[in-house]
């Protein structure tokens, strides 16, 4: 895309401008009412410049006093002197000088304000522009009509792109779909709305003077070159981290929203001041392990007992101190994004209720005109959370935010989206959940990660949900630098369903022989006589099938099916085995979370495979005993070797039954084992 670049002289001195619809600009800086930002010179530099390098003049390019009685030639040469030198600088495609050279027609280097000569007819391209002509078939209808017009239609999308961060072609979109009036105006209204710092105009791929090329929507150093027939140049730069979200490019126009922090008062700071913990209990049906874990996160929220401890200080002034040395030497470092903001970590069991737990902290938010984001992994597991959300909150308007959603453009107070909606979002919520952020996609991925961090408000905060917090996280809370409330106990009261270990043969070496170790045979028989349902888990997709057909010769009376992320049926197998009319299912850790069967058991088939690390033995694991009808459901791990992954796995489910029979969470019988 390309832009027009000008040069503005004021009081101060010589700053560029860039500018989608340069009548706006004019208008702008020789209004009377302007006084110390008024312009003393306009001068045009190039319509006809690609966006990144408009804007890297924009924001680096510096020019002192002597500029004021330059030449075009002089304009032009200072101009492609410093681009081509900063250009070849991060780009190694050997840019030519001729490619910038072409970029900024002298022609079009022209005086376009004097304020010493003012309107004259010595400045005919200002007459053309700025004078309200009443003429009829006047070129440019500046008339009052039309500047109340432009007005409006600048407040228009200021408020409909609070929030968000979108690409110049989603930005389109969402006003045809939200049908703004006149939108062949869309340039003009958005020049306005920059101009009045509502909007900043971005550009997709950006080139920091120290951090080189990063992608300004995923955060993404990961850059390739090609030739761009949008700009011209022979090498723009596009992101390859996020290019199924659409290209991201040196020359792609990105629109933000501005939001500036209040120094008053925020949704935490008006949070009812004591908590009565009994109403929570009351209002939201909550366990006292749960009670007690969010009682302590709406503490901690309102800046409480938990905001920032002696130790959490330390290890902000560590970060800001050793923010330069990571700078100068970020290509030891792995990608990642330093969040920022406040933090509280809720480490529930598997089955504990995590949902629950969060609806007293979004409602508080709510209820002081805050704006919350529920952030999940996965589609299915939005679609699930939706109808319990708009149950709990029946008044509360909401955005259900996925891969072809119909609510992509609507405002919202309460939001539920898959992690990679939150690309299309800045400084936009008080409050962001993020459940599950130990899964994938969300674990381990930094694009993920600087989209979480920019879609918090500067003054907002994050509440982490995870049974399995990641070994980072984990650190943190032993350092005392994150706050977190752990959560022990499943809401009906019963301890964890420890995993008993089997030793067998791989389940390739049971496929070869067509026959299942006696001891695994034994326990499923087990298990299918007390009429449970059968989550058999294994490590790789190609082993569903064949391990399908011999379960099916031992079992031939059920019903038993196998589906992996590869399956279209997924969704529809799920619901059958939640029916009861699948018996046995054959899966990966595709299942590992978010499914919830009353009666159910789980055999983890070749356990000590190293696709399973201890979170997910223990996610797997938490499929069993989730409901209060059958609380001890039966966990297998399955394999040849008893391995470390296995114990550590064990170890933390024993743990936290531990932690919940000392904190009173329990109901126990005689018979009980927690050890």
């Amino acid at each position: 895309m390309h832009i027009v670049l000008y040069a503005i002289r004021k009081s101060k001195g010589w700053l560029f401008e860039i500018s989608l619809d340069l009548r706006i600009d004019l208008i702008w800086w020789t209004s009377e009412k302007r006084r110390d930002e008024r312009a003393q010179k306009i001068i045009c530099i190039s319509s006809v410049i690609p966006l990144g390098w408009a804007i890297q003049c924009q924001q680096y390019l510096e020019l002192d006093h002597r500029a004021d009685c330059w030449s075009p030639t002089e304009w032009k040469q200072y101009i492609e002197k410093w681009l081509y030198n900063r250009i070849r600088n991060y780009n190694h495609s050997h840019i030519q000088y001729s490619e910038i050279q072409s970029v900024i027609p002298i022609e079009q280097i022209q005086l376009l304000w004097d304020d010493k000569l003012g309107k004259t007819e010595d400045i005919p391209f200002l007459l053309s522009t700025i004078e309200e002509k009443q003429n009829e078939g006047t070129q440019y209808p500046l008339s009052s009509t039309w500047k109340k017009q432009v007005m409006l239609g600048a407040i228009t999308l200021a408020k409909m792109m609070t929030g968000r961060s979108l690409l110049a072609t989603e930005y389109i979109m969402m006003m045809t779909d939200q049908q703004v009036d006149n939108i062949q105006e869309w340039k003009t209204y958005t020049q306005l709305a920059y101009l009045t710092q509502s909007l900043r105009l971005l550009t997709g791929v950006h080139i920091d003077p120290i951090l080189g090329y990063q992608c300004q929507r995923c955060g993404s150093h990961t850059m390739n070159h090609t030739p761009c027939a949008s700009c011209g140049s022979s090498a723009c730069a596009y992101c390859e981290t996020c290019l199924n979200l659409g290209r991201s490019r040196e020359c792609t126009l990105l629109i933000q929203s501005v939001y500036v922090a209040s120094s008053r008062t925020t949704p935490f700071s008006t949070i009812d001041i004591p908590i009565h913990t009994e109403h929570i209990q009351t209002k939201w049906g909550l366990s006292d392990a749960q009670t007690e874990a969010t009682t302590s996160a709406l503490h901690f929220l309102i800046g409480s007992a938990n905001r920032l401890n002696p130790k959490a200080m330390l290890s902000k002034y560590l970060f800001a101190t050793s923010f330069l040395y990571f700078i100068k030497n970020k290509k030891k470092f792995p990608r990642t994004s330093y969040f920022t903001h406040k933090r509280f970590l809720l480490w529930a069991v598997t089955g504990a209720g995590k949902t629950e737990m969060t609806f007293p902290l979004i409602d508080s938010v709510l209820k002081n005109a805050g704006k919350v984001l529920v952030a999940t992994p996965r589609r299915d597991v939005v679609l699930e959370l939706a109808p319990r959300m708009a149950k709990a909150f029946p008044t509360t308007t909401m955005a259900v935010l996925y891969g072809g959603s119909e609510d992509r453009w609507q405002e919202a107070d309460l939001t539920i989206a898959t992690t990679h909606q939150l690309l299309r979002f800045s400084q936009a919520f008080d409050l962001v959940i993020l459940d599950e952020l130990d899964a994938f996609p969300f674990h381990n991925d930094p694009m993920l990660a600087y989209a979480a961090n920019r879609c918090c408000k500067s003054d907002g905060a994050f509440v982490y949900l995870s049974a399995t917090p990641p070994t980072a996280l984990q650190k943190e809370i032993k350092r005392g630098t994150l706050a977190h409330a752990k959560v022990p106990a499943r809401f009906h009261g019963h301890p964890l369903p420890v995993p008993k270990y089997i030793s067998m043969p791989t389940v390739n070496n049971a496929l070869k022989k067509k026959q299942l170790a006696h001891t695994l045979l034994k326990q499923l028989r087990y298990s299918v006589t007390r009429q449970a349902q059968i989550f058999v888990f294994v490590s790789r997709i190609a082993l569903i099938e064949s391990l399908v057909e011999l379960l099916q010769s031992y079992f031939p009376q059920l019903s038993i099916a196998g589906t992996s992320s590869q399956d279209v049926e997924r969704a529809n197998k799920v619901l059958l085995f939640r029916e009861q009319q699948i018996r046995i299912l054959v899966t990966t850790t595709i299942l590992e979370r978010g499914v919830t069967i009353p009666y159910s058991d789980v055999y983890i088939l070749d356990a000590d495979s190293g696709l399973f690390d201890a979170a997910s033995l223990v996610q797997m694991a938490g499929r069993a005993g989730r409901s209060k009808e059958d609380p001890k459901g039966l966990v297998i791990f399955a394999s040849k070797q008893w391995t470390i992954e296995q114990k550590k796995a064990v170890a933390q489910i024993k743990l936290m039954n531990r932690i919940a029979k000392r904190k009173g969470y329990l109901h126990l019988s005689k018979s009980t084992d927690i050890r």
